[in-house]
């Protein structure tokens, strides 16, 4: 989902399937008139398209004439405003790496066209830098050297990032899932990933806007993705001037207040005296995004593998009736400071009062099949107590859980919102400590590189944790409130 960045149209995308999952379960929403979906405000202006300044012509060719929509077709290139208009030139990648033995742009007599290039750079084991993706692959790296050929403007097409994803079969997918691009969203923001260095502050040298590789596929005449396959494979530039086919765009963007939301579900206890109090299932559903050299924050340990592991407790809990009812959140806003489960707590959709334990799972992908870190039992041991006895309530694969270890990581999820406002709380991790893992907050963190047989052991344990607390008479001790 392109990185789940808040916001983001990937996210809208993963909340949308989070909660056909929670409806399929027999869950109803939890928010304002039955809504899965509740709105917090983000809290500080993000840059946002200005509709009535960003247009996409075509003025030659097949395409002459045709309306085409921002956030459907095209979206303008954060940072990179202004108006452009002249013959398009499509130019690979528009990488220009001379050093490397590698440039697209190769061949001049470039003044004054517009630039059609392909996000990233060539997915080609000894071409350039490989899967790292190099620098000469930076959008702006790309639009500056783009600019020193005298080219007026650049159309980039983005490409869906490679995911390291394996289908049912073990066999890699080159390509991410294909999506029902109901928006084609505007990079907001850029991750910061493990680095000092930020992408948001690079200047565009050019006018740029985005488009859609369908789009991208019309202009040319060819299958763009086919063709940017084929240079995968060769490792060669690949160039096409589009005499005649002239285009016109504007990109502009400005700061604006925006919301995001959290997903919200519950599934109603079976008993009427304990129905009025909730085990709160929690995971946050965003991540980082991608970056503007095409390096994708698949964020499979972070957070898909809590996420995945919350939806398999939900589906077991529908299907086993609790006592208690169930509140499932899945947070956005994690990886920008806990601000959605923040915002849930300070407006909750059910009394603080009413909640008898937070459940939160985040990063549970990586380490051994048989561990788990639980976080909480130093801040209630009540719960420590329930944590034993749901080790013992049915075999989970878990046989050693670490709850003594791991404090510095006590404030950096979403529980710690919960626990804040007097929620008792377990926190289920994955490993200690978090510098051990390489792939944390990197474009490595993707699917290959899951540990599934832990991710459902963990599960386990959550859902007889979970059973536990909504089946008692009595509800753990909550003195801190």
């Amino acid at each position: 989902m392109e990185g789940r960045d808040t916001p983001s149209a990937g996210l809208d995308r993963a909340e949308q399937y989070v909660i056909d999952q929670l409806t399929s379960y027999g869950f109803q929403g939890a928010g304002e008139d039955g809504a899965f979906l509740r709105p917090w405000t983000y809290p500080q202006a993000l840059e946002t398209p200005v509709a009535e300044d960003c247009y996409l012509q075509i003025e030659s060719g097949e395409l002459e004439g045709e309306e085409l929509a921002l956030r459907k077709d095209f979206v303008p290139f954060p940072g990179a405003g202004g108006q452009a208009v002249g013959e398009l030139v499509f130019l690979g990648h528009g990488v220009h790496a001379p050093k490397e033995k590698y440039d697209d742009l190769k061949g001049g007599r470039l003044k004054g066209k517009i630039a059609l290039v392909l996000t990233e750079e060539p997915r080609h084991k000894k071409k350039l830098e490989g899967p790292e993706i190099s620098e000469a692959a930076n959008a702006y790296t790309k639009l500056a050297e783009l600019e020193k050929e005298g080219l007026e403007g650049v159309v980039f097409v983005r490409r869906p990032a490679a995911t390291n994803a394996v289908d049912d079969k073990n066999k890699p997918l080159d390509e991410g899932p294909e999506l029902d691009l109901q928006e084609f969203g505007f990079h907001h923001t850029w991750p910061l990933w493990n680095d000092p260095r930020n992408d948001r502050n690079q200047k565009a040298a050019l006018p740029a806007i985005e488009i859609t590789p369908e789009l991208a596929s019309r202009l040319l005449g060819e299958d763009v993705l086919e063709l940017a396959a084929k240079m995968d494979k060769s490792g060669r530039t690949v160039r096409r001037d589009l005499d005649g086919l002239t285009v016109r765009f504007g990109s502009a963007t400005e700061k604006r207040t925006m919301s995001a939301d959290n997903v919200v579900a519950v599934l109603p206890g079976s008993d009427p005296a304990l129905a009025g109090e909730y085990v709160v299932l929690g995971a946050h559903l965003d991540h980082l995004g991608f970056d503007s050299r095409g390096r994708l924050a698949a964020g499979a340990d972070d957070n898909a593998s809590g996420v995945s592991a919350m939806l398999e407790v939900a589906q077991a809990m529908a299907a086993a009736g609790p006592r208690r009812s169930i509140l499932a959140c899945a947070f956005s806003g994690e990886e920008d400071g806990l601000l959605g489960s923040r915002a849930l707590c300070k407006d909750s959709p059910v009394s603080i009062s009413a909640m008898v334990t937070m459940l939160n799972l985040d990063m549970i992908g990586r380490g051994k099949d048989s561990e788990a870190i639980v976080l909480g039992v130093e801040h209630n041991k009540d719960l420590g107590r329930v944590l034993k006895d749901a080790l013992k309530l049915e075999k989970t694969g878990i046989k050693k859980t670490i709850t003594n270890k791991g404090e510095e990581l006590w404030q950096r999820s979403d529980h710690a919102s919960f626990h804040a406002v007097g929620v008792p709380v377990l926190f289920f991790f994955e490993a200690l400590p978090i510098s051990d893992n390489e792939d944390y907050h990197t474009w490595r963190d993707v699917p290959a590189g899951v540990n599934f047989e832990k991710v459902g052991n963990t599960a386990r344990l959550v859902f007889n944790t979970a059973w536990l607390l909504a089946q008692d008479d009595d509800r753990p001790d909550d003195s801190r409130r």
